[in-house]
């Protein structure tokens, strides 16, 4: 079975650097374009057909401007290649415009891998059977399509699910893919971009286009549900960044992610 992300990424070899990809309408966000963390996770999925059996470290893409649904093309470029690690750069464009430029370094997971001498724990909340299913009407409504492609639970506490919110910019979830598919290293980016923006628990709905996203996947998870911790702590001059922690059904730190964005 192809899951609906499989399909969604995938990429085909034009020639050399040269890559295309068709960016799906079900993974858009508000406004109808595809969604930040999506595109990130269409551009990785390019950049690691140059790396070999390294995997992700970290990845940051610059969003220059709002991508669309339909065809796109991919200019994989080498920067390094080690040992120990590898840097890739990808340029995503459309109709001959650079939408994302991502920046990408993979690592020998052998060499790196080893047990977490200093970690973050996964803040107690309660189990998504306890949790409520956030309503996706009103995400239907702005286009914002990646709704339907993901399980949420959250604490009834949350404004997304009319409760009084936390008092602060915080989210704290669960998210699974709606058709199945389990976790891995190829979907943490998408997912740590999947949640409304933390700012709209404190301040109610609010739009936060990303202008810049980091990603630094930490170990495989395990299958089932993802628990997700997202947490603004500054909003100035219209610039709000956001944090998120990843952690999997074993209590394991998967990702960190942080982004800016615009408040809109």
């Amino acid at each position: 079975m192809k899951f609906a992300f499989d399909a969604a990424t995938a990429v085909t070899h034009v020639d050399g650097a040269h890559w295309t990809a068709q960016l799906d309408p079900g993974w858009t966000t508000v406004g109808g374009a595809p969604n930040g963390g999506y595109l990130l996770a269409v551009a990785l999925a390019a950049a690691e057909q140059v790396v070999g059996d390294q995997r992700l470290l970290t990845a940051t893409a610059h969003y220059l401007r709002a991508g669309a649904v339909g065809p796109a093309e991919l200019e994989v470029e080498p920067v390094k290649r080690g040992r120990l690690t590898s840097t890739v750069g990808v340029a995503l464009r459309q109709d001959g415009t650079e939408r994302v430029r991502v920046l990408a370094t993979y690592g020998d997971h052998e060499a790196l891998d080893g047990p977490a001498e200093l970690s973050i724990a996964a803040p107690p909340i309660p189990d998504p059977a306890d949790c409520l299913v956030p309503s996706a009407e009103l995400a239907l409504r702005l286009d914002a399509h990646l709704a339907l492609r993901f399980d949420y639970r959250v604490p009834a506490i949350s404004r997304w699910v009319g409760g009084d919110g936390p008092g602060r910019a915080r989210i704290d979830g669960w998210i699974r893919f709606s058709d199945g598919r389990d976790p891995d290293l190829a979907a943490l980016p998408l997912m740590a971009d999947a949640f409304p923006p933390a700012l709209g628990e404190l301040v109610g709905p609010t739009h936060a286009p990303t202008l810049e996203l980091t990603i630094h996947p930490r170990l495989a998870p395990g299958p089932g549900w993802i628990q997700v911790g997202i947490e603004s702590r500054q909003l100035a001059g219209g610039l709000v960044e956001e944090d998120a922690y990843l952690w999997d059904s074993k209590g394991g730190l998967v990702a960190m992610s942080r982004q800016l964005c615009l408040r809109r």
